[in-house]
């Protein structure tokens, strides 16, 4: 959540203790020229160790410079001398607060309001470390304060930052607004204001706030990628192209992009090593360093999982067997959640599989990052990386030993923090390892967990789904922002060459819908060859791709629960293999269940591999026997072995990190 504050204050008074010296130290100061007016504050220091304008100007200065450690002790004398001057106070405090020394600037930011009581930008910086904290309320009476002294953005901004962490998005809605009356020109508010309007549901009001905030300012972090996201989750293909180019120029220019969109825009793994590398900087910078010394040998190997998704989730789906065949003889499992709890039956499932199950959503990240040092974990697993809820900042305060990249993110996160990624030869070649920030663990078959325990429900006639029962469906159950044009295309072109055949898509919102048929239209394909598929259960959503003919899956972002989801309900999935790990996860999953033929090299491939596979009832029926027979038998349904084969990874990394041994790929 962003949280605004104005760090800079104000200097102290300058009349006191004048000297041409000083007034030499100021003129250089204000003029830029930091290393003059250095040399003339330390030569004033020199006569008077205890002046307390140059004591101030020059912490004042190293803070300037980003040198909070050396503005420290400066800034703490000229407050002891200068003790009844708020802005020394407040600038102190900030200095505080910058080295994270957050309950000492909290007590300094006290004794300005004692010295000043309507010092406004005391009680909005103390709002904004409370809010760091996760004590929303408090924050919020601290930023109402500030207001009632001097109403500005900055207030309503982190006042309604507050709310919105709180859930009460009417009132976020409103501060927020007010925010924008009082500095119109400032994008960071636009842009906030439409994730609250995303979040009410008002999606055309949040798209007009982040065209608001580009026009603003067309570099200002995450607004570009977070537009395309809006646009692709509606397929509103209208700027596709400019779009899809800004967000490569964007990336290559050092501008952040939100590296789970740039996954569904590039195929590139450098430009996606990039990406992350920005992403880190500018959201989750390093914070702490690996614990020094040689680990004690332990009986059993702590890890913990880390994840916003312990509930009615695509991660859950896969991983709950797992969970549930660690060794507890060998291995001490523990869920970090950091997510909502959803009350599913999957939820309740995975409090029961873990021997701990710790609810850290309501902390803060340097709580939770006590809290895995406390239980003394030794490997973390992050199961989110950047995705949706993620909490990459836990990470970059190195909460373990060692840190794993696994799953729920399909790439690099680019960051020195992250040890490993589990991955297989496939998803990352290894001539590609260059690309990857972290090290690589290399699983024997498909990096995919899966859960062999998932259950069908009973399979609806076609007619219950809105299928007719002679034609032949082409099934994408992808996300509509996994649609590109280029892949429609393909796909209208197997309708026109398929007779009676339709195209069953996962339903989104209204405007995605329409969208999708009108594109269909102007390919020259009826609209009601677009069938959709409303939400359902997962046993019943599983059950209806029996229904199905074949899977089309997309690119440069691949189906991966979506694929596998298929495989274990019985349909044949269809891949082009991609250049990037989100476009080469269905052949690996393909190759893990013995079906390789179903990876294709390029679209003309893929086009005509669907074609021959739809006009062919004997090929069709010699799919779905393989998979029949090699499901249960190859290796991508075995959650017992990859289970195995995953402790054998802990297991490695730890012997390697007890041996004073750098991170190294390595393959099991």
């Amino acid at each position: 959540m962003t949280q605004q504050s104005r760090n800079k204050g104000a200097s102290a008074p300058i009349s006191l203790h004048r000297s041409a010296s000083l007034d030499q130290a100021i003129a250089a100061h204000r003029s830029g020229n930091l290393l003059e007016a250095e040399r003339a504050y330390t030569t004033v220091l020199k006569g008077s160790k205890t002046h307390p304008v140059a004591l101030h100007m020059l912490g004042l200065l190293h803070a300037q410079r980003g040198d909070f450690a050396d503005a420290e002790p400066l800034l703490k004398k000229a407050a002891r001398v200068d003790a009844d001057n708020p802005h020394v106070l407040f600038n102190y405090a900030n200095v505080l607060r910058a080295l994270h020394k957050t309950d000492d600037a909290l007590a300094w930011l006290t004794k300005v309001i004692a010295v000043s009581p309507n010092f406004a930008d005391a009680y909005l910086n103390r709002g904004a470390i409370l809010m760091a904290r996760q004590e929303l309320h408090g924050a919020i009476a601290e930023f109402d304060r500030a207001i009632a002294i001097a109403p500005s953005s900055a207030a309503f901004a982190n006042r309604g930052s507050a709310l919105q962490q709180l859930g009460q998005l009417d009132e976020a809605l409103g501060s927020y607004q007010r925010a924008i009356e009082l500095a119109p020109s400032n994008p960071q508010n636009h842009f906030v204001l439409s994730e609250i309007l995303a979040q009410m549901g008002r999606d055309d009001e949040a798209i007009d706030a982040l065209e608001r905030t580009i026009a603003l300012n067309k570099a200002f972090p995450f607004a570009l990628s977070k537009l395309v996201a809006s646009r692709r989750k509606r397929a509103d293909w209208r700027s596709f192209e400019v779009e899809q180019a800004g967000l490569g120029e964007a990336v290559e220019s050092g501008v952040a992009v939100d590296p789970f969109t740039f996954f569904h825009a590039s195929s590139s793994p450098a430009h996606q090593l990039i990406c992350a590398k920005t992403y880190v900087a500018n959201v989750a910078p390093e914070r702490g360093a690996a614990r020094p010394g040689t680990p004690p040998p332990v009986s059993r190997l702590r890890v913990a999982y880390l994840s916003a998704d312990f509930r009615n989730h695509a991660t859950a789906h896969l991983m709950a067997g797992i969970f549930e065949e660690h060794d507890r003889e060998r291995f001490e499992i523990s869920a970090i959640s950091h997510g909502p709890d959803d009350r599913s039956t999957m939820r309740s499932r995975l409090e029961a599989a873990f021997e701990r199950f710790e609810d850290v959503g309501h902390l803060a990240d340097e709580d939770v990052v006590k809290l895995i040092r406390q239980l003394d974990i030794e490997v973390l697993v992050d199961l989110g990386g950047f995705t949706a809820g993620a909490r990459p900042k836990v990470l970059a305060r190195r909460a373990a030993p060692i840190q794993v990249n696994y799953l729920g993110f399909a790439g690099t996160m680019g960051a020195s923090y992250i040890d490993y990624i589990m991955a297989d030869r496939i998803v990352i070649p290894e001539g590609e390892q260059k690309h990857y920030a972290e090290k690589v663990i290399y699983l024997p078959d498909s990096y995919q967990a899966n859960d062999a325990r998932r259950s069908l429900a009973n399979v609806p006639a076609r007619s219950e789904v809105g299928l007719a029962d002679d034609a032949f469906v082409y099934c994408a159950f992808n996300r509509t922002s996994k649609i590109t044009p280029v892949m429609f295309d393909v796909w209208m072109r197997l309708l026109a060459k398929t007779a009676g055949s339709v195209l069953w898509l996962l339903d989104g919102d209204a405007i995605a819908r329409e969208n999708l048929k009108r594109e269909a239209v102007a390919r020259g394909i009826a609209a009601e060859r677009i069938v959709f598929a409303p939400h359902a259960p997962a046993d019943a959503h599983l059950a209806r791709h029996r229904l199905a003919d074949l899977y089309l899956d997309t690119l440069p972002y691949n189906a991966h629960t979506a694929a596998s989801d298929a495989l274990w309900a019985g349909l044949p999935v269809l891949t082009c293999l991609g250049n990037a790990f989100a476009g080469r996860v269905a052949a690996s999953i393909l190759n893990a269940v013995g079906l390789p033929e179903l990876v294709t090299r390029s679209l003309d491939d893929y086009e005509g591999l669907a074609l021959r596979i739809a006009h062919d009832s004997a090929v069709r029926s010699a799919l779905r026997s393989k998979l029949a027979s090699q499901r249960t038998t190859w290796p991508l349904f075995d959650t017992a072995r990859m289970t195995r084969h995953i402790e054998t990874a802990y297991s490695e990394i730890w012997r390697r990190h007890c041996a004073g041994e750098a991170p190294a790929s390595f393959a099991v």
